[in-house]
């Protein structure tokens, strides 16, 4: 892709425009030092000049050219802007032609003339250009009081270099009409020059790093110096003759081709947000501070012209007068500009309460000294004061007396204002004397630029009242629950205290064996409903606590206490609801009463328990280490009561059973872990070892 197309559609890297920084650095510096070099030949300057001016400037033309072209799709004002600094360079190019015509002796001094007025039309393209370069939008009043602003700067600058540098050269030489025509007209466009670059600069302030105007501002710049040289040279009768003029003309051009081809490279914001109000008022305070400086400058020149040079004390008091009258206008404006922000602050105050009074809660507006600075209505029907009443008061004024702890309600504000959001319930007192409680939340906050505490308080007098009722409630369903669980386990006993009866007066061993297998199942879940009305919550058992009890039960029961029959439970702290808790228990009695009833012969042996949860699944291990089972026994296909009563409670609870023959006999029942609602269980990772 060749340049052309590069600067046709705006692919310009960031590493080409850096390149394109250092060449136009290298080529300053080396016309430079060429410069210095050759100090002492000017004809040598004078060719060289002649010749590079005329091709940096038509080199500048080009590139411009192709801005304009690339500011079409940014708008009609971008378009409009970079047309007329196209028109101007044009001008640029048409006069360092006739210069470097003129100045190798291949034309009159007519061309000389025509160079001037291209230098005239130049300058007022320029100008229009930077005048059409978009701005952020400002109000009416601002944008009057800074052209003020710029017309006081270039004011006191008039004043300097008149006293400085004008007024002297002056009085060395005597001027004609046509010179001085000529360079009044230098000195009128080199003012319009600095008044455009520094509304510019003045309007874009913060906004500078976003398009090409700081490469437009260092162009004008280099610009304004090429011609104040050029002013003094030919105050003194000389005709610039290259040297640090055409010097800071170049930097000027390689400047604007910069400042081009950041327009071609750079889709500039549609909308500029203004940001120069916040840099010249607090990053640089200028504008608080303009008039008190330039009008010191100015008293500064009048003293020393009064005691120096008399003949120029009365040009610079005429200066003066103009500041002055600018300064006044600038007064007028800002006195204008800070009625109207009175009005629009007051607005905003109106609209700020308007909508805080919508807020039904109480809220507060609390200063760092820890006084309420402002308060909603909601506060006022609160406690029942007038706004007058409670402004500027401290906190112990809302408080009920000896119910808070103020001091530390204070330090809450303190940590508000830090940052920390508080929350806490406080005792306050109306006016009428009636206590209530209330819930404060306490957030930091700004308050017209002030730092304070934002203060929202909701009567939580109701909500007080509904606590208790709902306590009062559940404190009587708890105790009608606890009711119910100790007459379902009483009406258990009873009835396996009869079927212990009835057992009494039979003789067949088959039936009693029968009746207290059922008089043990009957009790398992008597335990379960003794555990849940002893419990706190009434929902959960301790599924520890109650494995040894059925198993102290059973041995109690089979007068196996006695024997040399050890047990091993292993479980951590799990609770199970009524729901699992109840057939897990039937289960656990079937299978220990056939550990107990046949796995010992000899009355010596051992029973396992576990229970531990892997991967939200509860395993139950019932193990001994007895003569075992058969070994065509099959647990799917058996037909005594007790293990089909096991399988069908295992697929109750949404389990699976499995039986693991070998030394003894190993029951390993796993089904999900369902947690009784508010009871957590952290042990997912308990060590699953079944030997």
């Amino acid at each position: 892709m060749g340049l052309g197309e590069n600067l046709s559609t705006g692919k310009i890297s960031a590493a080409s425009f850096r390149k394109a920084i250092l060449l136009s650095i290298l080529i300053i510096v080396g016309y430079g030092l060429f410069t210095i070099i050759f100090r002492n030949d000017s004809n040598v300057i004078n060719g060289v000049g002649d010749f590079l001016l005329p091709v940096i400037s038509t080199t500048t033309l080009i590139v411009i050219f192709f801005a304009v072209k690339r500011s079409k799709i940014y708008g009609e004002n971008y378009f409009h802007a970079w047309l007329l600094l196209l028109i101007s360079q044009i001008f640029w190019v048409l006069g360092d032609v006739l210069w470097s015509l003129w100045d190798l002796n291949l034309a009159n001094s007519s061309f000389l003339t025509y160079n001037y007025i291209c230098f005239a039309f130049r300058t007022v393209f320029l100008c229009l250009g930077l005048y059409l370069i978009p701005k952020p939008q400002v109000d009416i009043l601002t944008r009057y009081r800074r052209v003020a602003e710029i017309g006081m700067v270039l004011v006191t600058l008039t004043m300097f270099f008149w006293s400085f540098m004008i007024l002297p050269f002056t009085q060395l030489n005597q001027i004609n009409y046509y010179n001085f025509m000529v360079l009044a007209l230098n000195i009128l466009f080199i003012f319009a020059l600095m008044f455009f670059s520094i509304s510019l600069f003045v309007f874009h302030a913060g906004n500078l790093g976003k398009g090409p105007v700081p490469y437009l501002l260092v162009s004008t710049f280099f610009q304004v110096l090429a011609a104040i040289i050029y002013a003094y040279q030919y105050i003194l009768g000389l005709y610039p003759g290259g040297g640090i003029e055409n010097l800071f003309w170049i930097a000027a051009s390689l400047s604007m081709i910069l400042a081009s081809l950041v327009q071609i490279s750079r889709r500039p914001p549609k909308v500029l947000e203004d940001l120069s109000t916040h840099f010249w008022r607090f990053k640089v305070p200028f504008e608080t501070n303009v008039a008190l400086i330039l009008g010191g400058i100015a008293y500064l020149l009048l003293l020393w012209s009064y005691y120096n040079h008399k003949d120029v004390f009365e040009v610079l008091l005429f200066g003066g007068g103009f500041l002055v009258g600018l300064a006044i206008i600038r007064a007028a404006i800002n006195n204008r500009e800070v009625r109207k922000s009175y009005k629009k602050l007051k607005e905003s105050k109106e609209t700020y309460l308007s909508i805080l009074n919508t807020i039904n809660d109480a809220v507060y507006i609390i200063n760092p000294h820890m006084e309420l600075l402002e308060v909603n209505q909601g506060a006022l029907d609160m406690y029942g004061y007038d706004k007058q009443e409670i402004i500027g008061k401290s906190l112990e004024m809302l408080s009920a007396s000896g119910k808070n702890d103020m001091e530390k309600i204070v330090n809450s504000g303190y940590q508000a204002m830090d940052g920390e959001p508080q929350t806490f319930e406080f005792w306050g007192m109306r006016k009428n004397g009636e206590v209530f409680p209330k819930e404060i939340k306490l957030n930091r906050g700004t308050y017209f630029g002030q730092d304070v505490v934002v203060a929202v308080a909701r009567d939580i007098t109701h909500r007080k009242e509904d606590e208790k009722r709902l306590k009062r409630s559940l404190d009587e369903k708890e105790a009608m629950v606890q009711e119910v669980h100790h007459r379902v386990k009483n009406n258990m006993q009873v009835i396996s205290s009869l079927l212990g009866l009835q057992s009494m007066y039979l003789e067949d061993d088959k039936v009693q064996s029968a009746l207290q297998e059922s008089q043990n199942r009957v009790h398992s879940m008597a335990m379960v409903h003794e555990k849940l009305y002893q419990s706190k919550n009434l929902s959960s058992v301790d599924i520890k606590e109650y494995l040894n009890e059925i198993m102290q039960y059973l041995l109690r029961n089979y007068q196996m206490d006695s024997y040399n029959i050890k047990t091993d439970i292993q479980t951590e702290q799990v609770e199970m609801d009524i729901k699992t808790a109840a057939p897990l228990g039937l289960i656990i009695n079937e299978l220990l009463t056939n550990s107990l009833k046949y796995a010992f012969p000899n009355k010596e042996g051992k029973i396992t328990l576990k229970v531990c949860l892997i991967n939200d699944c509860y395993h139950l291990i019932i193990a001994d280490n007895g003569v075992g089972l058969p070994s065509n026994f099959k647990l799917d296909q058996t037909k005594t009561l007790g293990l089909q009563l096991v399988n069908r409670l295992v697929r109750q609870i949404d389990g699976s059973i499995e039986l693991m023959k070998g030394k003894g006999t190993e029951f390993i029942i796993k089904f999900p872990a369902k947690l009784p609602e508010g009871i957590t269980n952290d042990n997912n990772n308990i060590n699953n070892n079944y030997n």
